[in-house]
C-alpha cells in the first residue's frame, strides 16, 4: 500500500523544490512534488502573499526566487518550542547551499548572514513539517513524554498522537520500550535516514536536506539526553 504520510508539508516540497528549480512551471512544480496543479498553485500564492517565494515575470515564463530571510522567521503557530532556532538555522544553511541564492554578503558565503533568532518572529497556519516530524522532534525533547503530552505538545488530538507512532513503529523510526506505567521513545535515525517517502512524487529531496534534518534531529536528542549515546554520525 502506498504511503499517505511523510515529514515535509506539501508547502515544504514547494519551497525546496522551487529552491532547485526556480525556472520551473506551475506543471513541472505540481509533477515534481506529486500534487495536483491547482495545489501547486495555491501553495504558491500562499507563499508570495508571505513574501517568502517571489513570482518573476520572464516572457511567457515566471520564474521563483526565495527570500530565505522570511522563510527563517516562519513558524506554524504552535509548534515554536518544538522548532529550535538552530535547527531551523541548520535548513535554512542548507536550502542556501544548494540553491543559486546570491544575497548580500560581505565573506560570500550568504548562509552565515541569515540567523533566525535575530529576526522577529512571525506565526502563520501552515507549517514546514508534518506531525509524524513534530511528533519526532518532541521525542528528541522527551523520549518518555506521554500521549497525552505529545498531543498537547503539537496540538494535535491524543487518538492521531496514537495512529502516528503506530506508523513510526511499523516503518521501524523508532522503538518502543514500556518502563513501568509510562513508554519511552527511541529513535532509529538510520531508519529515518533512508524512508522512502521525503518527498510524494517521482522527485527526490537533496540528499543534504535529509542529512540535515537525521543530524539535526540526533543532536537535538543528543543534547536533551533523551536517546541512548549513539556513536554513528
Amino acid at each position: 500500500m502506498t504511503q499517505s504520510w511523510g515529514f515535509l508539508t506539501n508547502h515544504a516540497l514547494v519551497l525546496v523544490y522551487v529552491v532547485r528549480n526556480s525556472e520551473s512551471t506551475v506543471r513541472d512544480i505540481s509533477e515534481g512534488v506529486g500534487v495536483t496543479e491547482r495545489a501547486a498553485l495555491a501553495i504558491l500564492r500562499v507563499l508570495d502573499d508571505e513574501g517568502i517565494v517571489n513570482r518573476h515575470k520572464e516572457g511567457r515564463r515566471n520564474t521563483y526566487s526565495v527570500n530565505f530571510e522570511q522563510l527563517a522567521a516562519y513558524r506554524r503557530e504552535g509548534t515554536a518550542s518544538l522548532t529550535p532556532r538552530e535547527f531551523i538555522d541548520g535548513l535554512i544553511k542548507t536550502l542556501l547551499a544548494i540553491s543559486d541564492y546570491k544575497g548580500p554578503s560581505t565573506n560570500g558565503h550568504a548562509s552565515e548572514m541569515i540567523d533566525s533568532g535575530a529576526l522577529e518572529p512571525r506565526m502563520g497556519q501552515w507549517g514546514l513539517f508534518t506531525n509524524h516530524a513534530l511528533i519526532l522532534l518532541a521525542i528528541a525533547f522527551d523520549s518518555t513524554s506521554t500521549v497525552r503530552e505529545l498531543a498537547t505538545s503539537v496540538g494535535i488530538t491524543e487518538r492521531a498522537v496514537v495512529a502516528i507512532l503506530n506508523q513510526l513503529e511499523d516503518e521501524g523510526i523508532i522503538v518502543r520500550h514500556r518502563e513501568g506505567r509510562r513508554n519511552s521513545y527511541v529513535i532509529d535515525f538510520e531508519s529515518l535516514r533512508t524512508f522512502p517517502r521525503w518527498s510524494l512524487g517521482d522527485w527526490r529531496l537533496p540528499d543534504p536536506l535529509i542529512d540535515m534534518a537525521t543530524n539535526g534531529l540526533r543532536e537535538l536528542a543528543a543534547r536533551t539526553g533523551s536517546q541512548p549515546h549513539d556513536d554513528a554520525g
